[in-house]
């Protein structure tokens, strides 16, 4: 019983930092959006439709 609940509690630990990990990964990558964005680098990319493109 008691390798069971050791066992649980290295998966329980292991989720949690592979979950964290991602939220972190993915919260950078926004934030480089975010500047590129602002910068007004985000426009050649095609990601959007303007009149200048259309």
């Amino acid at each position: 019983m008691k390798t069971v609940l050791i066992a649980a509690s290295v998966a329980v630990f292991l989720v949690y930092g592979f979950v964290m990990y991602c939220c972190i990964k993915v919260g950078a990558e926004s934030e480089k959006d975010y500047d590129r964005l602002t910068k007004g680098e985000g426009k050649e990319n095609g990601s959007k439709k303007t009149l200048e493109t259309m």
